[in-house]
């Protein structure tokens, strides 16, 4: 396959979306805004601030000093295999991170990370995400051509995190090999290209075209490849959730921006989610998982460090995602929590500035 140049990649390549008009344009912002204000990870570009002006929303975002993963990748051509693995675990991190939030990108791709200087990738661009259910599908056909799932371009209804995984796969390959997978001048012959799948040297895997043999995102965080050299499994940083037991509404009037219903339906629809014993059940054996991952901890930080070295702990991902427990995954759920972390974050913050002395105070004082 010829090589690619990276800086030619259309990014308006994208599978056209029947419902592109200008109310969906501004309802896809309202939603980026309300999924980018709670979302809290060191590899997801945060957002800092907003401000709406009539119809205009402006966005402020963390800088990140680096620049684009693309320019990287131009610089310095395909990068080593170990060096692939260490961008590839943050990508991994922050989309699992994502997943377990019951929120799905839908354009992940290399132009949409960042780097700083320090070597740190940063997920950018939310606007094509949603929130999705397992229990349900999507049929918004949207992303970047290059690296869209080939359901996108049958125009095939989707659940979400799958698609997700074959971006990453392209991205993956891009890394490795400092090209594209699939590529052609002609537009039908590319569509045909990604439907069909077959790379030379591509990981089989990763480019099933049927999206119920696809590797999932947790058989990718305990494949070899993915974590030699590291002793601990890849860190989704998503904090440990007591399972709900009763709904706050000062909580549900925050989870607006989602198109979730009003308050009050949300409300309802949450008291019947947690009360269900299909919830009971999941929760139950998420607190499981938890304790027993905390006890390992525990025991392995207690041994001598040569003998950590040595540790017969297996590099797994607890069998808790929304594929093995999906009643732990609606979205009115995930964005509960992720609301109330969030207040609880913000009131965490507002002590801490209220229990800094005031500088002008002081000075005050002691001319006095």
């Amino acid at each position: 396959m010829p090589k690619v140049d990276l800086g030619s990649i259309p990014a308006s390549a994208k599978p056209k979306d029947p419902k592109d008009t200008p109310e969906e344009r501004e309802q896809r912002t309202i939603r980026e805004m309300a999924i980018m204000r709670l979302l809290r990870h060191p590899n997801i570009c945060q957002l800092k601030e907003y401000i709406t002006e009539g119809d205009k929303y402006y966005m402020f975002l963390e800088y990140v000093d680096g620049g684009q993963l693309l320019d990287y990748i131009i610089k310095h051509g395909k990068l080593r295999e170990k060096q692939a693995r260490k961008f590839a675990r943050q990508i991994v991190s922050a989309l699992d991170y994502c997943h377990r939030n019951s929120i799905v990108h839908r354009d992940l791709k290399i132009e949409n990370i960042l780097i700083t200087q320090s070597e740190q990738l940063k997920i950018i661009d939310f606007g094509l995400s949603n929130v999705y259910s397992p229990t349900q599908q999507l049929n918004t056909f949207c992303g970047s051509l290059y690296f869209a799932a080939p359901e996108l371009l049958r125009a095939k209804q989707y659940t979400g995190p799958e698609v997700d995984v074959w971006s990453f796969g392209v991205v993956l390959y891009v890394l490795v090999c400092g090209r594209v997978p699939f590529d052609d001048t002609n537009l039908p012959a590319l569509h045909e290209k990604i439907k069909s799948g077959v790379v030379e040297d591509y990981p089989d895997h990763l480019g099933k075209v049927d999206p119920s043999r696809r590797i999932t995102l947790s058989a990718i965080q305990s494949h070899p490849w993915m974590n030699k050299g590291y002793e601990e499994p890849i860190r989704n940083y998503l904090p440990h959730r007591q399972p709900l037991e009763h709904i706050d509404m000062d909580i549900v009037n925050g989870m607006d921006g989602f198109g979730l219903g009003s308050p009050q339906e949300i409300a309802e629809k949450l008291q019947r989610i947690i009360s269900s014993a299909a919830y009971q059940t999941a929760a139950l054996k998420i607190d499981q998982n938890f304790q027993k991952k905390a006890s390992d901890d525990q025991s392995l930080a207690s041994k001598p460090r040569w003998r950590r070295t040595l540790s017969t702990r297996k590099k797994t991902v607890m069998q808790d995602d929304f594929q093995s427990l999906p009643a732990m995954y609606d979205p009115l759920v995930s964005i509960y929590h992720l609301v109330k972390e969030r207040r609880e974050s913000d009131q965490r913050k507002k002590q801490l500035l209220e229990a800094e002395p005031n500088p002008l105070a002081l000075s005050r004082s002691t001319s006095t």
